[in-house]
Order: structure tokens, then C-alpha cells, then sequence
């Protein structure tokens, strides 16, 4: 297989495991602050319980900001893991003042992408512990099920395995960048592609490129499984809170 193809391949399917996750995570948000009214009657109380289900991620997603912020020498100030409105009306969960005024794109981009660097990382380690991600993802290149649903159930087994099985959820659905974080990205792709165009320019790219595919095909492969595993761990989240949804519905709380 060619050296671009064989890094193509599995960075691809980590974007297409990346943008379901980022739907079902849209899906289990709405469903749970739905889910939350139904059951409470209480506005706020939906909202207090909401907050609590997913403190966890909240937890890493504003420390990650703070943490790299401070590294890379941006100014940090108030950190908040209460929820809140902003001032457009969208609920928020959590959230750091960090000041971006005069700040590079480079820097700025890393600070807004932490939470999701830091929420892969956290996917990563646990899906490790419960499934082994490297025999996970030689089953899904080559296509097969059966082992694949063999450490499924093997996860499954494990004493400890509804504590992990919770946290994947608490990170998956509290790790995506909001709008703020993302303003800061087309500048530093832009950034990064004239980099590259100037490398190939100078004639670097045969000497580059099958390092950076070296480098990069595992970690693709392995980050693809995690984020595949945990869309399907959102997927069946996503169907039981359906499911009592409409069970409240029948049952007249509405």
C-alpha cells in the first residue's frame, strides 16, 4: 500500500468516528436536558442534575484549557465548573478566562483544541483498559467482527467495567471545542499548509513524508477505534434515553 494511503486510510475513518461522535454527543445533550425536565418538572433542577451527570468531562475540559494555557505562557484567570448562561442564552457547563487579545494563532488554537487532545488521551487510556485498542484496531482493518465482539464482551465482564463505561460517556459528551475555542483554527491550518507547501517547495517532501506517515499511521489507527467505540457507547446511550423519553411521553410527562 502506498505510504499516503496507508496514513489516509485510518485518518479518514478517525474524522468520520470524530464527526459521529460530535452528532451523538448534539443528540445526548438535547435528550438529557429533555430527560431532565420530564422527570423533575424543574428547570433548574434538569439543570443541576444535567451539570452533575457529566461533571467528570467538564472537569478535564476546563482543567486542559487552564493547564496548557498556563504552559504555553497565556495569561489565565477565573476557572468555573458551575453552569451558566452565556449571554446569547447557550447553557454552559464550565469555563476558564484565558486572555487572547495579541495572542498567535498557534498558541491560541492549542488552547482552544485542549479539551478535545486531553478527552481523545482519556478515550484512549480507557478503552485500553477495558478492550486492548491495538487488538481492536487490527479487527477493524481487517474487517473482522468476531474478536472485535469477543473483547466487547470481555470489557463487558470486567468488575469494574460500568465506572469506565461511565466516564467514557462523562468525557466524550463534555470534550468538543466550543465556537470560541474553534475561532483561532482556520488561521493555524492555513499556518500549517504553507509549511508544507514550502517544504515540498525546497524539495523535502520524499524525505518528510514517509516519516510523518511512520509516525502518524499507528496513532490515526488507534485514535479511529477509540473514537469508534466510544460513538457506539454514545449510540447506546443515545437510544436508551429515546426509549425513556417516549416511555415518559406515554405515560402523560410531558
Amino acid at each position: 500500500m502506498p505510504a499516503n494511503a496507508l496514513l489516509l486510510v485510518p485518518a479518514l475513518w478517525a474524522l468520520a468516528a470524530l464527526l459521529l461522535l460530535r452528532w451523538t454527543g448534539r443528540q445526548v445533550h438535547r435528550h438529557l436536558q429533555q430527560l431532565g425536565w420530564q422527570v423533575t418538572g424543574n428547570r433548574a433542577v434538569a439543570l443541576v442534575a444535567y451539570a452533575l451527570l457529566l461533571f467528570p468531562g467538564v472537569v478535564l475540559h476546563e482543567v486542559s484549557h487552564w493547564l496548557l494555557a498556563r504552559l504555553l505562557g497565556v495569561r489565565t484567570g477565573r476557572i468555573s465548573l458551575l453552569p451558566s448562561r452565556s449571554r446569547d442564552g447557550q447553557l454552559v457547563l464550565g469555563s476558564v478566562e484565558y486572555h487572547v487579545a495579541g495572542l498567535d494563532p498557534v498558541r491560541e488554537s492549542l488552547v482552544g483544541a485542549a479539551p478535545l487532545i486531553a478527552g481523545c488521551a482519556a478515550l484512549f487510556l480507557i478503552a485500553n483498559h477495558l478492550y486492548g485498542v491495538s487488538a481492536a484496531t487490527q479487527a477493524f482493518a481487517g474487517g473482522e467482527v468476531r474478536p472485535i465482539l469477543d473483547l466487547l464482551v470481555q470489557g463487558w465482564h470486567r468488575p469494574d467495567f460500568w465506572l469506565w463505561f461511565y466516564l467514557i460517556f462523562a468525557v466524550a459528551n463534555a470534550m468538543m471545542p466550543s465556537p470560541a475555542d474553534r475561532r483561532a483554527w482556520p488561521a493555524f491550518l492555513a499556518l500549517v499548509a504553507l509549511v508544507v507547501v514550502i517544504l515540498l517547495i525546497l524539495g523535502w517532501g520524499d524525505w518528510l513524508l514517509p516519516r510523518l506517515v511512520g509516525a502518524s499511521a499507528g496513532l490515526a489507527g488507534a485514535l479511529a477505534t477509540t473514537l469508534t467505540l466510544t460513538a457506539g457507547v454514545n449510540l447506546l446511550i443515545l437510544g436508551g434515553l429515546a426509549a425513556a423519553i417516549a416511555l415518559l411521553k406515554a405515560a402523560g410527562r410531558n
